[in-house]
Formats: structure tokens, sequence, C-alpha cells
């Protein structure tokens, strides 16, 4: 059995141009990951873009689409030059990790795109149907060439990083976009590879912008919770608590650190829900107040408890967030917050109408807040996770793994 994987999304999919850069442990990252250290991590040669450009690695064809008169040649250890998609990442770790014996993976979308651009309407969105299509296409030339070779293919999950194109949408808009994609990339690999059940879908939470949350609300990571619940989908990992490379002042693509600490937690989530282990970290759909007190009962894995991340993990990249990250809406204010297991429990004053959680409003721009190296955090900020970590080394590079709260507003009853 081959499992293809599925990584759809904008350029925090595509990931940062990592590949030539030199890891801790003097290989250069593209050699940690791709088909020189995982030969059975694969991706299809002899395809064209269609302008005729041979793809030499798995971060094309991109917007360009492909020469879809030209078919795959035949499988090959993936190749890796300069992006280090996350399903590159993806595809390598679950050979490394015991969770496939070999993979198949090619990037089908492009940076800045709509999740509306996702879909195979041509009037929705602003490119067409280039991103469904290339997925269309190098899906059947996988399972053709699979099959030619004796082998099944699968597609387990589809992964969904997808969101900062739409943060400016009101409430509701990019859920019913994105369902509409899903549905159609569910048809899509059920219809080439003939499996019979339908992929699950492994999400993560956008984590906005490091500017203009006080104009571009960000509702899409609302819509993202609705989502999950409605599909019975896995929530990796929110994006706001991971470092900012604000060089191109865009002030939203990751570190190349920060990049591998987002995929190696996906690989986690995959291993956990794998062994039949729950993953997600909720929020209940609304709180109740008795007198001055609210209490926010989070779903969380048996076991794990919340706690804080000590201070000071935002102080140089302009301070930490008042109260943890949390925030009363209606009117009213926070006087204090406390954990105890599972459950925040708040100290209010005034009316509250609702409670938000790493979803800051602000005209601050942080792209002013960074550092030397123009490294950051967005405008979204939250101090909160699950008490347990794992330990990861990669390419030389040690990691600690957190799980940390998404962003959320719930109502106050």
């Amino acid at each position: 059995m081959t499992e293809i994987v599925m990584a759809r999304g904008q350029s925090l999919s595509l990931g940062p141009n990592m590949g030539a850069l030199a890891s801790p442990a003097g290989t250069r990252w593209r050699d940690v990951y791709d088909g020189t250290a995982y030969p059975r991590a694969g991706y299809l040669t002899g395809l064209q873009r269609a302008d005729g450009q041979a793809i030499a690695s798995v971060a094309n064809p991109l917007l360009l689409g492909y020469d879809r008169t030209v078919p795959a040649a035949a499988i090959a250890p993936m190749a890796v030059l300069t992006s280090l998609p996350v399903g590159a990442v993806i595809a390598a770790g679950l050979i490394r990790d015991g969770l496939a014996q070999e993979t198949l993976f090619q990037f089908h979308d492009a940076g800045g795109q709509s999740i509306e651009n996702l879909d195979s309407d041509p009037a929705t969105g602003s490119n067409g149907t280039t991103l469904y299509d290339n997925a269309e296409y190098w899906l059947a030339e996988a399972v053709r060439l699979l099959r030619a070779a004796g082998r099944e293919p699968v597609v387990r999950r589809i992964h969904l990083n997808q969101g900062e194109a739409d943060v400016a949408w009101p409430a509701g808009r990019w859920a019913a976009a994105a369902g509409l994609a899903l549905d159609q990339m569910t048809e899509q690999v059920l219809r080439l590879t003939g499996q019979a059940a339908a992929p699950r879908l492994f999400l993560e939470q956008t984590g906005g912008y490091m500017m203009n949350t006080n104009i571009n609300r960000h509702r899409c990571k609302l819509d993202q919770l609705a989502l999950l619940r409605q599909r019975s989908g896995i929530l990796t990992t929110p994006l706001y608590p991971y470092k900012v490379d604000n060089a191109d002042g865009k002030g939203v693509h990751k570190t190349a650190e920060a990049h591998l600490e987002l995929c190696e937690t996906i690989l986690w989530a995959i291993a956990e829900t794998a062994a039949g282990r729950d993953w997600n970290i909720l929020p209940p759909l609304s709180a109740a107040r008795a007198g001055d007190s609210i209490i926010i009962p989070m779903t969380m894995p048996p076991g794990e408890t919340l706690t804080q991340e000590p201070a000071g993990k935002y102080a140089a990249y302009g301070g930490d967030p008042a109260h943890l990250g949390l925030e009363a809406l209606g009117g009213g204010s926070i006087v204090s917050v406390a954990l105890s297991g599972q459950s925040i429990t708040l100290a209010v004053s005034g009316p509250v109408t609702a409670l938000r959680y790493a979803m800051q409003e602000t005209a601050t721009d942080y792209r002013m807040l960074t550092d030397a190296a123009k490294q950051g955090y967005t405008a979204h900020r939250g101090m909160l996770r699950s008490d347990r970590t794992r330990a990861v080394t990669t390419g030389g590079l040690e990691l600690t793994l957190k799980r940390w709260l998404p962003s959320f507003e719930v109502a106050v009853a």
C-alpha cells in the first residue's frame, strides 16, 4: 500500500525557501527530508508545466498548471529543491516514524490563494480551476503508475493549511466555501483511487497576520472550528504560537525552525490518531456565568491538563498578552484567570456577552516589533496550552513540540 499525501493550502503549506539551508547537523534541510534520506518517499517524474518547463521538485507546478498532454514517466525518490512543503515533511516523516512503508507527494496549490480557488467551480475565486485540475491530473497519473507497478494507492487524510487569504471574510463564508472544496477533494480522491473510506480532514488553524487585525477580523478561525466539528476532523495545531519571519515584510510566513516545529507537530497528531488516541483541544460553544465567575471547560484528551506558557514568550516582540490572551466582550472586563484541570475560570466585572482567546483586534503593527533577524509573532497571541509536550530532534535541531489551545470565541449565557 502506497500512502498518497494530499497536503493542500497556500504559502504556509508550500513552506519557506529553506531546502538549500544547512541544518545544525551540517546537511541541507532538503537532504533531511527528501528522497535522499527516505528513498521510499516518492514523487512523479516526467511531468511538465503548461509552459513546457520540466517539473523537477515537489513544489510545482503552482498556478501554471500541468501540460496534461505529457504523462508521468515514473515514480522516483522525492525531490526537494528550495521550498520545503508541509506535505514533503509528512511524506518523509510517515516513513521515518513507521507509520507508512511507502509514500507519494506533490504540492498542488500556490501561495496567496483563497479557499475558493481550490474548488472545481470556475465562477468562484480568482484563478479558475487550475489548482483543482492540478490535483486531478497528478492523482490520476499517480494511481496509473502505482497500479501498473502492482501497488495500491490510499489517501488517508486531506491536510489543509489555508485561511490567510480570507481573513477579511465575514463569519460563515469560509466554512461554506471550504465545505464545498473539501466535498470535491473527497469525491476526487474516492473516484480516482477507488478506495471506500473517505480521507479524514487534518487542519491547521489560521494564525493571522502581524498587522491589521483591527480591520481583518479573522472570522475564518471560528469557521475552521465549526468545520472540524461538522467533519469530525483533527485540529493539528493553531498557527499563532509559531514565530514569523518578516524579512519579506508580509507579516505572516513562518521561520524555518517554526515551520519544522509545525510539521513535526502534525506528524505527532497523525501518530496519536493512528493509535486510536484523542488529539483535539476544542472550546465549548458557550460558557455559563454564575455571579462574577465564568468557567470555560475545554475538550482535551484524557490525562492532559491546561497550563500556561512561562511569561516572556512575546516579551521581546511587543509583549505578552493580558490575561493569557483572553478578552471579555460586551463592555465588561476580566479581573483574573485561573486554570484547573481542563477548565479555565475567569473572574469578571460588568456585562460580558462573550469571551475571546488569541484573536486580538488591534491597530498595533507587530512588523515594527521584531528582532534583529526580522522575526516576531502575529498580533493574535495566547499563552495557554496542554501540559503535554514532546521532544524531537531533526537534522540536529532540538525541538519541544507543544499542544496549544486554538483561537476561539465563546458566547456567555
